[in-house]
């Protein structure tokens, strides 16, 4: 197992090291802390060549539970990935979780950013004997006009499914404002573990920046 551990680092490293990406997208990174937990997620895309369809996707998360005996929650995801059209794509790669370690995996994605709406679908599934099967997405909205203050809002869900049975879902709340490259204000999330779907909230403030 040695080698598949280390596909997520090696992907990583090829594609910021060795490829040539001339066609980077912008890079959200968010954090919120709330009554019952810390979370942080970031994304990132590039093209090697922006004539060309093959660039590399990237997207990690961390949630940290103060109730110790739920445990830290880590995510990251790794892929090279190919354009299909203006509103498709798809990629393989790899994603981690201290549960299940680093497995393969292949996603596809539908994304359609309009003047105030964004909406993005991601569907994926671990190349594996065992495999679990993922949606995950949002809907985000920035309200438009040249005042300095505009409205943002954004939710953001996520399901997970084995073969046999739910493991793991989430839906994120953000209500706030838009203030240049930044996003600000309430932050509301929820989570769901398990066949049984044992939920837990977390209700606070969240901070947003594009670079």
């Amino acid at each position: 197992m040695k080698k598949l551990n280390t596909l997520s680092p090696i992907l990583l490293w090829i594609c910021l090291h060795v490829c040539p990406v001339s066609g980077w997208a912008q890079l959200p990174v968010e954090i919120s802390v709330g009554h019952s937990s810390y979370y942080y997620q970031h994304a990132f895309a590039a093209k090697f060549n922006t004539e060309r369809p093959f660039g590399f996707f990237h997207t990690s998360s961390i949630l940290i539970p103060y109730d110790k005996n739920r445990g830290n929650e880590i995510m990251s995801q790794s892929y090279v990935s190919y354009t299909l059209s203006e509103l498709w794509s798809t990629g393989i790669g790899s994603i981690f979780s201290p549960l299940n370690r680093v497995r393969p995996s292949v996603f596809l994605q539908y994304f359609l950013k309009g003047k105030t709406t964004a909406l993005m679908i991601y569907p994926r599934v671990d190349l594996w004997k065992n495999p679990n099967l993922e949606l995950m997405g949002f809907i985000e909205y920035r309200a438009a006009g040249g005042q300095k203050l505009k409205l943002y809002a954004r939710l953001q869900y996520m399901t997970t499914w084995s073969l046999e049975a739910h493991v793991r879902s989430y839906q994120y709340l953000r209500v706030g404002v838009n203030f240049g490259e930044i996003q600000l204000g309430p932050a509301a999330n929820f989570d769901q573990y398990g066949s049984l779907a044992a939920s837990y909230s977390s209700i606070g403030l969240f901070v947003r920046k594009e670079f």
